[in-house]
Formats: C-alpha cells, structure tokens, sequence
C-alpha cells in the first residue's frame, strides 16, 4: 500500500475543522485534544493488532504450519499487526539467543527448537504484516511452574511487602483471612465488600454468614439456609465473610453477634518469589543494575537479529504498589528525596488492616510514587536509545492497562509528559514521569466485558467499566503524543460473540485501533470470521504512516499550551482496575 506523507496539512484541516485552530479564539473546552484520534478515524488508518501469547499459543507456534495459519488468518482478517510474545513470564525465550535462557520444558512438555520468531517473520513478510515482538520486561519468573532466571538470580528479585490478615476474636483466637483485592490462597476465607449479595442455601449447616461492621464486630451471623427468601447483604460501608468447614466450626465456637472482633493485618518484607502478594510473576527490581542491563541486553539482541516492525514492552513496571522496598530502593530513594527515611516501609506506605480499604500513605508517600515513575520512565529512554543505536527503523511500543487514575500503583505514567495529573496522590512535578513521547504507539488494556457506555446503563452496570470509557480515557490523557489501541481481552466476551463485536467496532471509534488478546481463544471460540466482518476494508496503522507521528504532535503543540488542562476526562467516570493488562 502507497501511502501519502501530506497528513500534516490533513491534520491541521481536522483541527480547524473541530475549532481548535485558533490558540487566541478557542475556549479550554474548544481545545480538548481528540483530533488525532478524529483524523485516524475518519481518514482509514485504523492499527488492528493480534497478539500472540507465547504460552497459551506454544503447540501451535512452535511449528511453521501453525504460525502460517495464524498469519494467513490474520492476513485474512485485514489485520496489521501481529505482536509474538517471545520472552513470556518466565523469562525464558523462544528464540535461539546468547543472552537468555531458552524455554525448553513447559508444564512436563519438551518445547521444540524452533526459532517461533524468524518463523513470524518469514510468513508474515510474504503476507504484508507487521510483526512486532513482545518482551516481558522485568518478568524472569513464574511461580505457578517454579521456572526463570529470578529462582538462580535472587538477589535481582524484587522486594515485597507482603500482608498476613486475620480476624481476631475478643478471646484472642484468630482466623486467617484475606482481602477481596488480595491474592487468592487455599482455605483462606475472603472478606467481601459491602457490594456482594450471600443468596439462600437449600443445605443446612453447609456454611456461615458473618456481617461484620467496617472495623471488625460482629453484626450477625446465619446459616444461609435460614435466610427464606431474601438474600444477605452487609451494611453500607461493612463486610461479609462466608465461612466453610474450619473456618466455619472456629466462627461458630469463637465468635457471637456483637463481639468486638478486630481486622489485624501484619506487613512483612519478603522476596518476590516467598510473596504471595505477586501469584504469577516473578518481577526483578527495575532499578538493580545487572536486572536492567539484562532486559536491555535481550531487547538489543532482538532489534540486532531481527528485522522486527516494532518491539512491545509488556511487565514495563513494579509488580504492584507494595514494591519494590529493597535495600537497593530505599538508599536509591533516600538520594533523590535529599534525606533519609527513618521508618521503613512505614514513611512510605503502609499496610491498612480493614480488607479493601488502600493502603494507609506516609508522608513519603507522593514522592515514592513519583520517584518510581521516574525508574520507568528513564528505563524505557535507555531502551529506545539502544534499540535506535542497532536498527532506527524499530518501532518501541508498550502495553499497559486503560485504568490511568490508579494505575501509579505499579509504577507508571503512561500518559504524555503535557497531561497535568490532578489527582490527590500526584505531586505537582508527576506529569514529568509521563513517557508517551517515547513511544511510535501504545496499547492499553480495556479489559472490561461491557462494551459501551450505553450498553452499561442499560444493564444498569458501571460506566466506567466499559471498553468505551476506557478507550476514551486512554486517548486523553495520552494527549495526541502517540497512537492508541485499545485492548480487548476475548475471554471476557465467551459465549458472547455479538457483544465481542460491538468491542471491536467501539475499539475502532474510540481510540486508534484494537488489539485482540489473545489469538489462542479467537482460535478456541471459533471467531476468525467474526474478525474477518469486523473489517471490511484493509487499513493501514498510524504508527506505520511515515512522520505522521511528529507532525500531529506539532499540531498538539500549535493548538494546546503545556499543562492545558482536559475538561472532557473530568467528567468522565472512573476506569476501575481490571486484572491484567501490562
């Protein structure tokens, strides 16, 4: 496909078009920056990624008669881009190389010697495609299989402040319990929100019901099978707790309703690896030295090797807001705060014993999170300097998730560098960690199994929670800086393949483009036709436009002054965290 490069003229048409023309005319509201994503929309360019999950696709890419189907059906499809996931969780990689381990064994199975992304190459080359590869970047473990360089390389794991709950009675006997936003554990009872409803059992003395106030007492406890018709629900800011075989016969011998029974929550830092905090990755710390340098080494290797369109960084962050509290980290952070911290974790954050409610801020705690956005941040310019240095042409991408207000919790400022962070934890200089101009495009995960706002208040269900609101938010607060695809998880749609319809086709019209995580369950539902309807013309991605990119960001320049605030993200319903998603 021959593609014109006279998009900047087209572009600053769109903006006049849509009255942001003008600086000295136009009102704050006027100057809302959604034109690149008007001009992707309206003049065809549309990114339609697949990705390629290395170790829910590895029977099917590890021969060249799988790959060839999945390109040939992307192809077909008029997809774009296909995104090969080649260093997955483990840290293990499916290509032959001198700096990381090779993924060999995969749940008792022998992975076959096959270079899975010259394979990628090769087809998606004849087909016309992009093929872009994707690194888990400070992933080298996983702990579900006991596999990765984290397990032979401890000193590189990060360090967690992991969480031990229990429910302690008034005799002093305790139960162990866990948050609803914790990691699971077996036999470990969860503390419900005010939000979850117990409905009547037909077997009597199967379980237990506890209402408990929002600082631990007792309200009351019933066996579900009393409850007759109407169903259990804890009062307005309480919690409920459903209690099976132990913990049941330990509620029913240690507590009585109106006991002043308490939540107590002990912090422990631990390794990663001991944590149950992280249930599947095995994260290294981003700012251990010889873990950075080895994620670079592997993304250079690539760019040097392979002829790749463009490199995704997935994992690009801390595994959650309890890390990384190393001794690394601390005297790292002392030097860029100009003083030390003499309560360690506690002056940064610490662990809130009511299940549910966040974490209980220090009063370092602003200045940590802008701090490791910062480690991002600077790590993604190493990364986009090395690769630029082997191969220029490579495109540097990540994937992150959509939910940008909360989303500081693992380290992140997706946004561009021009979009003032107004929120409450944000210090006034945390828009400087935003790092969309580092990037050629971005895709966010709008992981949600509601597809639009309209659809949410019909089903009388959040708005936030849609892929629309998630998409929308993505683009603004992204500010024009980069292209954005929103991400849509398919096994949220199973059973569903209409609605899984109305994604992509919202996707399209809100953002810059889709990704479909992930192939293996296109394959599993039997939905490559519905993918071939979504898309009935070929299209070409904005990324792929040459200087489309830099002039759309003059555009930004010529029409909205830095730190302009967005009028239009205020009022839009918040984007709930979702698990996975970068």
């Amino acid at each position: 496909m021959t593609i014109r490069t006279g998009y900047w003229h087209l572009a600053y048409c769109v903006a006049a078009a849509m009255g942001l023309g003008s600086i000295s005319g136009a009102s704050p509201a006027d100057r809302s920056p959604s034109f690149a994503r008007a001009l992707y929309y309206y003049t065809g360019l549309q990114g339609r990624v697949l990705w390629v999950d290395a170790t829910a696709n590895l029977d099917r890419v590890t021969t060249r008669e799988g790959v060839a189907d999945i390109v040939a059906r992307a192809k077909n499809a008029k997809l774009t881009t296909i995104v090969v996931d080649v260093k997955p969780i483990s840290g293990q990689v499916l290509y032959p190389s001198s700096v990381a381990p090779r993924l060999s064994e995969w749940k008792g199975k022998t992975v076959p010697d096959f270079d899975v992304l010259q394979a990628f190459l090769d087809e998606g080359r004849k087909a016309g495609l992009e093929v872009a590869a994707s690194v888990n970047v400070f992933s080298e473990g996983h702990k579900m299989h006991g596999q990765g360089l984290a397990y032979a390389r401890p000193e590189w794991q990060s360090v967690v402040l992991s969480i031990r709950r229990t429910l302690r009675a008034p005799n002093g006997s305790e139960l162990r319990i866990r948050s609803s936003d914790d990691p699971e554990e077996d036999g470990v009872p969860t503390v419900q929100g005010a939000d979850y409803v117990v409905w009547p059992a037909s077997t009597p003395e199967r379980s237990l019901a506890v209402v408990l106030e929002h600082d631990g007492r007792v309200s009351g406890m019933i066996d579900p099978a009393l409850l007759g018709d109407e169903p259990l629900m804890a009062s307005e800011d309480g919690r409920l707790l459903v209690l099976q075989d132990a913990a049941r016969e330990w509620a029913c011998t240690n507590l009585r309703a109106g006991d002043r029974s308490t939540f107590q929550a002990e912090g422990k830092l631990l390794p990663i690896v001991d944590a149950p905090s992280e249930r599947v990755s095995a994260f290294t710390n981003p700012l251990h030295p010889r873990a950075r340098k080895h994620a670079i080494e592997i993304i250079r290797e690539i760019a040097e090797r392979y002829p790749v369109d463009g490199i995704v960084l997935d994992r690009m962050r801390y595994a959650s807001i309890y890390a990384d509290f190393s001794p690394m980290t601390r005297a790292a952070f002392e030097q860029w705060l100009g003083r030390s911290v003499s309560r360690w974790p506690q002056d940064v954050l610490d662990v809130n014993p009511i299940p549910g409610e966040p974490v209980r801020p220090g009063p370092y705690f602003r200045q940590w999170l802008e701090f490791r956005a910062r480690v991002i941040s600077e790590f993604l310019r190493e990364v986009r300097q090395a690769v630029k240095q082997v191969r220029p042409e490579v495109r540097i991408a990540a994937y992150v998730g959509s939910w940008f207000t909360t989303y500081y919790g693992v380290g992140v400022n997706w946004a561009s560098e021009r979009f003032p962070v107004s929120q409450p934890w944000a210090t006034a200089s945390y828009s400087e960690t935003g790092y969309a101009e580092q990037l050629d495009w971005l895709t966010t995960g709008c992981y949600y199994a509601v597809p639009t706002r309209e659809r949410a208040r019909a089903l009388g269900a959040s708005e936030g929670a849609t892929v629309e609101t998630a998409a929308v938010v993505s683009t603004r607060v992204t500010a024009n800086a980069v292209p954005v695809y929103a991400g849509l998880y398919a096994l949220n749609y199973e059973g569903r393949p209409d609605e899984f319809s109305a994604a992509m086709d919202v996707a399209v019209k809100r953002s810059g483009g889709v990704m479909l995580f992930d192939c293996s369950h296109i394959y599993r539902y039997g939905w490559w036709p519905l993918v071939s309807a979504a898309f009935q013309r070929p299209a070409f991605s904005p990324h792929a436009c040459p200087g489309l990119l830099a002039q759309i960001r003059s555009v930004q320049d010529a029409v909205v002054s830095t730190g302009a605030v967005d009028g239009v993200v205020g009022t839009l319903p918040a984007v709930p965290y979702q698990p996975g998603g970068g």
